[in-house]
């Protein structure tokens, strides 16, 4: 069969595209400068070229800029009306030119006017073609007969949808304004769109924080964080400033920081390196723990030329680096210290100012041995003579940020990141590595910390950026060079930071099983006025460093054998909230799900069976300690909020009084010492009261009062109590009385490490039990051999074996299991955890037996 013929739509459409083609071609033609060589027609170039030794006597030395320009100004000038011309062509759906300069001739054609969508007729007649202008508000198009010319106006511009004009009685708000109204019940951080787009954000302590990437990244953070580099957005911390004199300053913290840690050493006093301790209520340790700190003395300005520090020459500086959590609670011990110290104060007119500078001080923190290189490369150091200088040209030539100083603070004074965006990461000078020679050759001083940031008025003046990211690119703009960076002005900020050495180290430094001690990750934490975090944020994680949340953040702490607040923080209210609310999420999961196929969590014992401690939704520690009654057996007096069952003995004859006579004897018979009814639940007072809670051993100082329990035959309780006490003399606090011994001693934690010999990963909530009491038919012997196998043979064992093994019984539970999942760094299951003091006690002197 023959072919079809072809249709003329097809005819059409090839001949509509050719004609495009032909169009497009046309409009990005450029013009070129005719001259005598190039009229005669193109020259091809020599297949050979040959350079000699005078070839380049003729060149100048440099080159005139103007008369570059001139030379190459039709150039220019012809590539911007070709750029133009083909913007604007292929812009035009008819494809006219839209802009004529020249009168134009209309083809005579029948009839007396051109038709038109305007309503502006133009006269034509078949003699004489007329000179027309077109109308400016017109367009010069082509009709669709041949010779025929129309005008056609621009196209309608559309109208505003409907949901979006304003309501009536409402004016438009700015965008700003619509921000601002979500933030109602919750803070932003200045990075929060960034965060948004590409993180899973959660409602936590009053802001809207970063869980972790919406990309798979929980190993490649990790890696970056040994042999790279990881940012995170702290700023949700809060700075709290306290300021008075000396004297008085370090009363206040005396009575509400850790006395275990070194705080009054001259390099935390003076200001070169940074401490990190522990926060209490007034005068309560080892009791009213609230939350670990960092502390950050202002250092002396001997040199002083402001007429503040001149005046404030003795007054002192402290800043206090506090989780959100507990900042309210740090805020009023704090408070309640200082107005202590005002009261045993004999110098009259002392006076201690307490400022609450949230929202004023923004942080990154930069963890990894590559954070060197990136904070050098994103951020550029003002030229001038400030020893900070010295210190950060060392941090340059570091290969980890391990090699700085632990602690070590140095104060800087930066340029605007945008200036000199975007960043690239510092290389490493190839130089020989000699062991000899020091890997950071400047050593910490006041000196290099000294920063104006500690001066309200720099933060407030540099609050806001002076030029918008619309004013530099202007700039930039008018640069000869298209790419080269802007050059610092006189006008431009200068932006003062403080540069912190973070350790993420254990704090008791015990080794695990393996015999080696936990990975340590070393970092940087960079605090800088508040207004900068997007210009700052935009240069350092273009240097290609990840960006983490709170799980990043939490896992580094993990993977380090460091709790993690408030997670590993038993004993402190943020601990206690955020159980409870996990507590209650997952039970009324557990609730949703059909029985069929939820584990029995109702039926599997518990340490206590008192309200409330049913179900293990959350550690029961009151339980373990022996703080409330134990499988249904009350104990009275222990809990001021439960109230006793048993009746007097006179309670019939207390009934009939108050039924006849309407009056009660309680009031005054002497006789019935029976506490509850009516009574006040804090007459104990509230020193007591936190006494009664459980209170967690840190430091280093945990593991010498075991190793001391262990071989000393004098009561733990008098042992632990004379420890305690000398701690608490050595800062100037009043011994506790030896009637606190036992409940000292019975509600104490041990915070402890846990690695396991063979399979399985621990879980949060996990328990730990006192199994060497309790192992069965085979007894401890069985287990040590069964375990020691199990390590030789590389956790591989028969599961027969483990039947022989029993469960140990509730009553054998001595802690839980605060943090635990699968440890990337050891390659198997770890956990971290609190037990009981006194169980722990016991298993130690058993196994030195």
């Amino acid at each position: 069969m023959a072919p079809k013929r072809p249709l003329d739509s097809e005819t059409v459409q090839e001949s509509s595209k050719a004609a495009k083609k032909a169009k497009t071609k046309a409009a990005r033609l450029i013009d070129i400068q005719q001259t005598e060589k190039t009229a005669a027609g193109p020259s091809r170039p020599s297949s050979t070229v040959r350079f000699t030794a005078d070839s380049l006597k003729g060149l100048p030395n440099s080159i005139d800029v103007e008369k570059f320009v001139e030379a190459r100004s039709f150039e220019v000038g012809a590539m911007q009306k070709a750029m133009q011309t083909a913007r604007l062509v292929l812009a035009d759906p008819i494809g006219q030119p839209p802009e004529f300069t020249e009168p134009l001739d209309l083809t005579p054609i029948e009839g007396k006017t051109l038709p038109n969508e305007c309503g502006k007729p133009f006269p034509a007649t078949c003699g004489d073609a007329p000179q027309v202008m077109i109308a400016p508000e017109c367009r010069f198009v082509s009709g669709k007969r041949p010779g025929l010319v129309i005008c056609q106006m621009d196209p309608v511009k559309k109208r505003k949808k409907l949901n979006a004009l304003p309501k009536r009685g409402r004016t438009e708000i700015g965008r700003t304004a619509k921000l601002l109204k979500r933030q109602q019940e919750k803070t932003w951080l200045e990075t929060h769109i960034w965060h948004a787009k590409r993180m899973n954000m959660a409602n936590l302590w009053g802001h809207r924080l970063a869980i972790h990437p919406t990309e798979k990244s929980f190993r490649p953070s990790h890696r970056a964080s040994l042999h790279g580099s990881i940012v995170q957005d702290v700023s949700y911390y809060g700075v709290l400033e306290l300021k008075g004199p000396d004297d008085l300053v370090k009363n206040i913290l005396s009575q509400c920081c850790d006395p275990q840690s070194a705080l009054f050493s001259h390099c935390y006093t003076s200001g070169a390196r940074a401490c990190d301790t522990h926060i209490y209520q007034t005068a309560a340790f080892p009791f009213g723990l609230i939350c670990p700190c960092t502390l950050i003395w202002r250092p002396y300005n001997t040199a002083a030329e402001d007429i503040e520090t001149a005046r404030s020459a003795a007054a002192r500086v402290v800043w206090f680096h506090v989780h959100p959590a507990a900042f309210l609670d740090v805020h009023a011990a704090v408070q309640t210290a200082a107005s202590h110290a005002i009261a045993d104060c004999k110098r009259q007119g002392s006076e201690i100012e307490i400022t609450d500078l949230r929202g004023s001080i923004n942080a990154f923190e930069i963890m990894g041995p590559r954070a060197s290189q990136v904070l050098t490369g994103a951020l550029k150091v003002t030229k001038d003579a400030r020893p900070g200088r010295k210190a950060w040209n060392a941090l340059a030539k570091i290969s980890s940020s391990a090699s700085m100083p632990k602690g070590m603070v140095v104060g800087l004074q930066v340029f605007d990141p945008r200036l000199s965006f975007p960043p690239s990461n510092t290389r490493l000078p190839e130089v020989d590595q000699q062991p000899s020679a020091p890997a950071f050759s400047v050593a910490p001083s006041a000196e290099i910390a000294l920063s104006e940031i500690w001066q309200e008025k720099v933060r407030e003046n540099v609050k806001k950026p002076r030029f918008t990211k619309k004013d530099l690119d202007e700039r930039r703009n008018k640069n000869l060079v298209p790419g080269t960076r802007l050059q610092p002005q006189s006008s431009d900020a200068r932006i003062p930071i403080l540069l912190i050495q973070r350790s993420i180290s254990p704090v008791s430094g015990l080794s695990g099983s393996s015999g080696l001690s936990d990975p340590q990750m070393h970092g940087y934490l960079l605090l800088f006025p508040a207004g900068w975090s997007m210009s700052f944020w935009s240069s350092i994680t273009h240097t290609g460093t990840r960006v983490g949340g709170l799980r990043e953040h939490k896992s580094q702490r993990y993977e380090s054998g460091m709790p993690h607040f408030p997670e590993d923080y038993v004993g402190t209210q943020s601990y206690d909230l955020h159980w409870e609310k996990r507590a209650t999420e997952e039970s009324e999961k557990w609730e949703r799900t059909p029985k069929a196929k939820k584990p029995p969590y109702d039926r599997m014992p518990a340490p206590s069976r008192s309200p409330g401690h049913e179900v293990l939704w959350k550690p029961d520690w009151d339980g373990i300690l022996g703080l409330v009654a134990k499988q249904d057996i009350p104990i009275l007096g222990k809990e001021p909020d439960l109230i006793p069952t048993q009746r007097p003995d006179d309670m019939d004859r207390i009934l009939d009084s108050i039924i006849q006579e309407g009056t009660s004897e309680l009031e005054d018979d002497g006789d019935v010492a029976w506490e509850g009814i009516g009574g006040n639940s804090n007459s104990s007072g509230p020193d007591l009261q936190n006494r009664n809670g459980p209170w967690v051993l840190h430091s280093t100082h945990a593991t010498n009062l075991l190793a001391t329990l262990s071989s000393s035959s004098v009561s733990a309780h008098l042992e632990v109590l004379r420890h305690i006490n000398g701690i608490r003399v050595k800062r100037g606090l009043r011994p506790l009385p030896e009637d606190d011994a036992e409940n000292l001693t019975n509600s104490a934690l041990v915070a402890v490490k846990i690695e396991l010999c063979g399979r399985g990963t621990p879980d949060d909530i996990s328990v730990i039990y006192d199994a060497s009491a309790d192992l069965g038919e085979s007894g401890e012997p069985a287990w040590n051999k069964m375990m020691t196998e199990m390590i030789e043979n590389g956790s591989k064992h028969d599961d027969d074996d483990h039947g022989k093994i029993s469960t140990p019984d509730s009553s054998r539970i001595i802690g839980y299991v605060t943090s635990g999942t699968f440890s990337l760094m050891k390659g198997k299951g770890a956990a971290l955890g609190a037990v009981s003091l006194v169980g722990l006690i016991a298993i130690v002197q058993r196994d030195a037996k």
